[in-house]
């Protein structure tokens, strides 16, 4: 019985993705020349840049020229937080962020959302724990960040005085002041990633590595399903015959 509802259960699942019209409250498209609030947080000898592809299409760039550089650009890290970033994401209906990334460098990447906040003079950052992992192949990938609280982690320790506070995920998502997109693995016990601390506090977390990374069309969506599970409702019909547990 169980093999039996299962499917039915995860299809069901994404028919309702299907049947939900998504809405980008904030999107930054970085068409007007600008880097449009994005930077890297820190004084940066390789600052992002806006750069246009041959057709026209804004974009911002984001070089990291990994161990041999200065401490801002040794590591793929770049964040917002100006106003329109800020607030209430809660409030706003926000389900997830999304944004397109084209990996120039030598290196697969895999970058992981992260949302600052403060509440009584304390920080608290939440991760989201699925990395979107852009391949090296020079090509527009899209990638998908849940706010769902079980795709959330809590960065414990973060920020000034290295508070033992602890605020759910609709608490920090309800009062933003930051958000970071950093490159590392979470949970990996071969020295070769780093903790969800990492991922968002300070210059110090995540691998040092060389990129050359594309950015464009980064939302706050009301979106609550990736790109994938969008094409899986659209292909229903073929679910039923997949080999899902």
């Amino acid at each position: 019985m169980k093999k039996i509802l299962t499917p039915v259960m995860a299809l069901a699942s994404i028919f309702a993705c299907a049947n939900v019209s998504a809405e980008q409250i904030i999107l930054n498209d970085f068409n007007d020349g600008t880097t449009q609030g994005w930077n890297k947080g820190g004084a940066a000898d390789k600052p992002l840049t806006n750069e246009t592809e041959a057709d026209g299409n804004g974009y911002i760039k984001l070089i990291s020229e990994g161990e041999s550089s200065t401490d801002a650009d040794k590591k793929i890290v770049f964040q917002n937080a100006s106003g329109e970033w800020r607030g209430n994401y809660i409030a706003k209906g926000a389900q997830s962020i999304t944004a397109r990334f084209k990996n120039m460098g030598p290196d697969d990447v895999e970058l992981h959302a992260a949302f600052g906040n403060t509440l009584a003079d304390l920080r608290t950052r939440w991760v989201t724990t699925k990395g979107a992992v852009i391949p090296n192949d020079g090509e527009w990938h899209e990638a998908f960040f849940s706010f769902a609280p079980a795709e959330l982690t809590m960065v414990p320790l973060g920020g000034h005085g290295k508070s033992n506070a602890s605020f759910s995920a609709q608490e920090t998502l309800g009062n933003v002041n930051t958000v970071r997109f950093s490159q590392g693995t979470l949970g990996d016990e071969t020295g070769q990633g780093h903790s969800a601390e990492g991922l968002y506090t300070g210059w110090n977390g995540g691998p040092e590595v060389e990129a050359d990374l594309w950015i464009d069309d980064i939302a706050l969506s009301t979106d609550r399903c990736s790109a994938d599970m969008h094409f899986m409702a659209s292909m229903g019909h073929c679910m039923a015959n997949s080999n899902m547990p």
